[in-house]
């Protein structure tokens, strides 16, 4: 037994040294991708136990023996029961711990064969003392998250390997996979958008291609790609400035065909929105730049609402910016307006509709002070403009409105230089003379214009005037009414047409000359008419046809002529025709009717007769007749109101007002009226300051 341990304790494997063992420096206890596979370990064999010693020669039996003698053998010799027990079991003992010891070197061999050695710890990598293969390890180990910082840390960890060492080609091999995929991911940030990223990055690896053309001309092609989408952008831009909406969307869409996934997506899309929200602020502010063109308070509101929703961000923001601020001296210029023109509540109107978002509070206020002035200025008394004058004057040389205030205040001062002449003027026309009115009309005309008394003046001028020329053409026109109803008619046209157009009874004495060729025409072509009528009665329908041809076509009466004259043809083919029945000659005829009412001579009467005589048709043979009555009873009408005149205006009017609108002297009745009137209601003074 103690030679089997001795021969167990003499067993030892074959050591070798390191440069028995090739690679033994790159394979440290663990297997790296790619290197040569780890030399096998020795076998640990266990030694056999020794042979059994030969067993001693056994002498010939005895003849006691070999005949069977019965002779006990001799006695065993005394041994310790130590012996004893080895003597018996000594040999299974060393057999079954030869068994065990043999086992327990086979499993922990096989045990130090299967053990994987423990993984490196890679964030904690000291280099200078790191093997090859763990640098590739860890290298491998930081490439495969495929990021651009894992991947340069990974040709960080193996870069400085010397071409001679057994890894360089291998290591060469990975460094030209992690710098495509470099490359690529350079690629992707170029069409992600990060252009400077993917050019830093393609710099950082461009020493590990045999060929850096390669590099840089993918970063040649970058920057151009990218030039182009910027030129593309800028061109677009500028076109968006100049309102050529239709070629900056075209210009835009240069970018979907760049081959860059940044420009032709996401910029693109960016630009196409932006475009969009510019063409509908740019069309929201023309019609704001509309509204502001054309003036009033509603669209200069607008406007500025309108303006206001365009947000800082927008290529519009300035433009609108410039619109608010000129709208809001529309605003001011509008109420300063209204307020020159005495409209204060207008001016009020305005103030109070400005938006407190303006910054116009001390325009407001000052706006405010010149519209109570201007309130008490539009009394029209001299006080009421010297105390607009005095509230106006609080308004200091540092308030944004002095000047319009220092305007306003001129204004009312010719105001109360101009009610002086104004009054002068007045007193004069008082008179009512032709001489008195040309010196009130010359007093006024010293008003000058401008001025808050320039319109009051004007209006008096214009009335002054018009009596004037009534005053001076009155006794013509009476005149030429004289000898129309005398019957005259060519002496009262004549005394009519010396009234001069323009002059205030110059349209008055027109008509009235219409109407006297009217009716000096029909008395010229009514005979013909009668006796052509009478001609028809007795059945003469030729003669009297003969007569209506003479009337010549433009006479006033040659419609009526034509009409009878195809009345009597057709009664010559049918005289008995109960259509055309003859006038008795017994029964009263309508003019006859209304002369017999005329001849009351009172104003009803004359009103009931022209009434009567007004309904004889124009194709009635008496219609000539009737019509030259009508004026006979018109101009009588108002003989009778001049008479009523002395003792009652007011009945005096309403008489003249029953003259018919188509008589003769319809014209003379409204002037007679207005003269009337003027006395009844005397024109308004201006009170005293």
């Amino acid at each position: 037994m103690e030679q089997v341990m001795k021969s167990n304790s003499n067993y030892s494997p074959k050591s070798l040294s390191p440069q028995d063992q090739p690679g033994q420096g790159l394979n440290d206890g663990f297997h790296i991708i790619g290197s040569r596979p780890r030399p096998p370990l020795p076998r640990v064999v266990a030694p056999l136990p020794p042979p059994p010693p030969p067993a001693p020669p056994q002498s010939p039996p005895k003849a006691r023996e070999v005949i069977g003698d019965k002779t006990p053998p001799p006695p065993e010799p005394n041994l310790s029961p130590r012996r004893r027990f080895l003597q018996q079991w000594g040999w299974p003992i060393a057999g079954v711990a030869l068994v065990l010891t043999t086992s327990g070197v086979g499993l922990i061999a096989t045990a130090m064969l299967l053990k994987l050695p423990s993984a490196p710890n890679c964030p904690g990598i000291f280099l200078p003392t790191a093997s090859a293969s763990m640098r590739l390890y860890c290298a491998q180990l930081a490439a495969s998250k495929g990021t651009a910082a894992d991947l340069l840390e990974a040709v960080r960890l193996v870069q400085s390997l010397p071409p001679n060492h057994p890894l360089y080609p291998e290591i060469q091999r990975y460094l030209e996979v992690w710098s495509q995929d470099l490359l690529q991911l350079g690629e992707e940030k170029f069409h992600n958008g990060e252009l400077n990223e993917a050019i830093a990055l393609a710099r950082q690896i461009s020493h590990y291609f045999d060929n850096p053309t390669l590099i840089n001309d993918t970063i040649a092609r970058w920057q151009k790609i990218w030039d182009e989408g910027e030129e593309i952008i800028a061109q677009t831009i500028a076109l968006k400035a100049e309102g050529a909406w239709g070629q900056a969307f075209q210009m835009a869409a240069g970018l979907t065909r760049l081959s860059n996934r940044y420009f032709a997506t996401q910029r693109y899309d960016q630009l196409f929105e932006e475009l969009t929200f510019a063409q509908q602020e740019s069309k929201q502010l023309d019609e704001s730049f509309a509204q502001l063109e054309r003036g009033g308070l509603d669209n200069l509101l607008k406007a500025i609402a309108s303006a206001r929703q365009i947000p800082p961000t927008s290529s519009a923001y300035n433009e609108a910016q410039t619109l608010i601020n000129e709208a809001k001296k529309k605003l001011v210029a509008l109420a300063m307006e209204r307020l020159r023109n005495g409209n204060a509540s207008g001016a009020m109107d305005v103030v109070n509709q400005i938006p407190a978002a303006l910054g116009l509070n001390a325009e407001i206020r000052d706006l405010t002070t010149l519209a109570d002035a201007a309130t008490v200025a539009s009394f029209g008394a001299q006080v009421n403009y010297e105390d607009a004058i005095a509230t106006a004057q609080e308004i200091s040389t540092n308030r944004p409105l002095y000047r319009e205030a220092q305007e306003l205040i001129g204004l009312w001062r010719q105001a109360i230089e101009g009610g002086v002449r104004l009054d002068a003027a007045i007193a004069l026309a008082r008179e009512g003379s032709i001489r008195a009115l040309d010196a009130a009309i010359a007093q006024a005309r010293t008003i000058q214009p401008n001025t808050p008394r320039h319109g009051q003046a004007q209006s008096l001028i214009r009335d002054w005037s018009r009596q004037r020329e009534i005053l001076a053409d009155q006794p013509k026109l009476d005149t030429a009414n004289r000898l129309a109803n005398e019957g005259n008619l060519e002496g009262a046209i004549r005394q009519a047409q010396q009234i001069s157009t323009g002059h205030g009874l110059a349209n008055q004495a027109q008509r009235q000359i219409q109407g006297w060729q009217r009716d000096l025409e029909a008395r010229e072509t009514q005979p013909q008419l009668d006796r052509a009528n009478a001609l028809a009665q007795q059945g003469r329908y030729n003669e009297a046809i003969a007569i209506l041809q003479e009337i010549p076509r433009g006479n006033r009466f040659y419609n009526e002529a034509q009409r009878r004259l195809r009345e009597w043809q057709q009664q010559q083919s049918s005289p008995s025709n109960p259509a055309n029945p003859p006038v008795s000659p017994s029964s009263p005829t309508p003019l006859e009717q209304a002369q017999r009412q005329a001849q009351v001579g009172t104003p009803e009467a004359l009103q009931r007769a022209i009434a009567q005589a007004q309904q004889i048709p124009r194709n009635s043979s008496q219609f000539g007749a009737a019509r030259q009555n009508i004026n006979q009873w018109s101009a009588a009408l108002l003989n009778l109101a001049r008479q009523r005149a002395s003792s009652s205006l007011s009945e005096a009017i309403a008489i003249a007002r029953s003259v018919p609108v188509d008589s003769a002297s319809y014209n003379a009745a409204q002037a007679q009226i207005a003269t009337w009137e003027a006395t009844l209601n005397p024109l308004p003074t201006i009170p005293e300051g």
